[in-house]
């Protein structure tokens, strides 16, 4: 009797359930859904303040506050975390390369740090490159997939016009989900919608939650972080 090796097809089962879900092709109009997921990010430069909510495992939660200077025609940004005494507990500048201006415990770890800026970068900037599909997502919505060097990046636009990013690992796995809601800042009218309510929820490696609400809002300034 032939022996059978269960470790290869056990193998091959695994990878056959983990995929991608299907994004069904859209011919009537993809360039207006691309725009679309292009336009779910701020195009112009913006100084915005939050307060963030933070929930961790192990019962760990805290609020603070956020401060994010954004410049999207150069991909850069500016970020300082205060709390809401008014400590300053986390400064730090992205233009491709990371520059730490201060960091009190435990912002003081570079494992922080750097997945702190990858995640305002994930609500604040669009993907690199055009999109590997465009189409129906499988909640019907339209949206765009991009090809990462470390996975994907789904952007799905709902009808009441808030925003779902969703992003997977090379393994296909859901590692975040992001839900924006977005409004028109008091005092810029005319301006772009941005974000007002962001809730970003953590899966893999790391599992947390993150919930900011917008405080203020204005075109960018020549010192982003002065007055916070």
């Amino acid at each position: 009797m032939k022996r059978i090796h269960w470790l290869p097809l056990i193998t091959l089962v695994l990878i056959a359930c983990h995929s991608l879900p299907a994004v069904t092709p859209e011919e009537q109009a993809p360039a207006g859904i691309e725009a679309a997921c292009r336009d779910a990010f701020p195009r112009q430069a913006w100084r915005m303040v939050h307060t963030i909510t933070t929930d961790f495992p192990g019962q760990r939660k805290g609020v603070m506050l956020g401060v994010v200077s954004l410049v999207p025609e150069e991909h850069t940004v500016a970020c300082a975390l205060l709390s809401i005494e008014g400590l300053r507990l986390f400064e730090a500048h992205d233009d491709g390369t990371l520059t730490i201006r201060r960091a009190l415990p435990p912002f003081d770890r570079p494992a922080l740090a750097e997945g702190m800026m990858r995640d305002i970068r994930l609500l604040f900037f669009p993907p690199h490159g055009p999109p590997l599909l465009i189409g129906r997502m499988p909640s019907g919505d339209p949206g765009c997939r991009y090809a990462l060097a470390d996975g994907y990046q789904d952007i799905v636009r709902k009808p009441s016009g808030d925003i779902v990013i969703l992003r997977y690992d090379q393994r296909y796995r859901l590692t975040q989900r992001v839900d924006i809601t977005r409004c028109h800042p008091d005092g810029a009218a005319g301006q772009e919608a941005i974000a007002c309510r962001i809730h970003l929820e953590a899966l893999q490696p790391a599992q947390y939650q993150l919930d900011l609400d917008l405080v203020e809002a204005r075109p960018a300034v020549d010192n982003p972080l002065i007055g916070y």
